[in-house]
């Protein structure tokens, strides 16, 4: 599963690409969603009392969330793992992946949510940054601790608690009245495509230092 792609693997990016392509490319045109609306209405029924939660988990994927995240992972895989290569990868793959967001955002231009918002924001709506640049980080880390796994049920457990840290800070955007639902949806097929990329050219190159 980590050495090489599979179909489950060509199927998920066949299905991000589109989600991302048709979510743009929709938003762009100033056309509504459907699902925007059906599921604002129920993380409505989130009860008030839950916004501290929510503000800390959204803070994993602002700047200064994964910054401190950044630090730890990245000491320990360069002074314990000695994994210069993976530190370099995260640090390079989320870098690039933050401007690229910032781009798609400018060529996009979808105002954010007339709500309240319930959190900062001070860029445009879509695709969510925390969504797209949280998922390369988040995946990314994933990634290179199953690397050094061999038990099952611990790669299991990572996956799970990376993937449900993932959804909680995209609800958390939208949950905080600061981002359209679409924004979360695209913001991970992005991320997921560009953690995919990222990912493979972590391997060349590791492969490539090997020789």
């Amino acid at each position: 599963m980590i050495n090489k792609w599979n179909t489950s693997t060509y199927l998920f990016l066949g299905f991000a690409i589109v989600i991302a392509l048709y979510t743009s490319i929709k938003v762009a045109a100033k056309q509504t969603f459907w699902l925007d609306d059906k599921l604002a209405d129920l993380f409505a029924y989130v009860p008030d009392m839950f916004n501290p939660f929510f503000l800390i988990l959204t803070e994993l994927g602002d700047k200064k969330g994964i910054g401190v995240v950044a630090l730890i992972f990245l000491g320990w895989f360069l002074l314990i793992k000695r994994n210069l290569l993976g530190a370099a990868a995260i640090a390079l793959s989320v870098a690039i992946g933050n401007e690229v967001n910032k781009l798609l955002k400018d060529l996009i231009a979808r105002p954010r949510p007339e709500f309240d918002h319930l959190a900062h924001v001070d860029s445009l709506s879509f695709p969510s940054g925390h969504a797209m640049v949280g998922f390369i980080f988040y995946y990314f880390i994933a990634y290179l601790v199953l690397e050094d796994l061999k038990s099952s049920k611990a790669k299991r457990m990572v996956i799970i608690l990376t993937a449900l840290l993932l959804l909680l800070i995209g609800a958390s955007r939208i949950i905080l009245q600061v981002h359209y639902p679409t924004d979360v949806i695209g913001g991970f097929a992005f991320g997921y495509i560009w953690a995919l990329a990222s990912k493979d050219m972590y391997k060349f190159f590791k492969k490539r230092l090997k020789k």
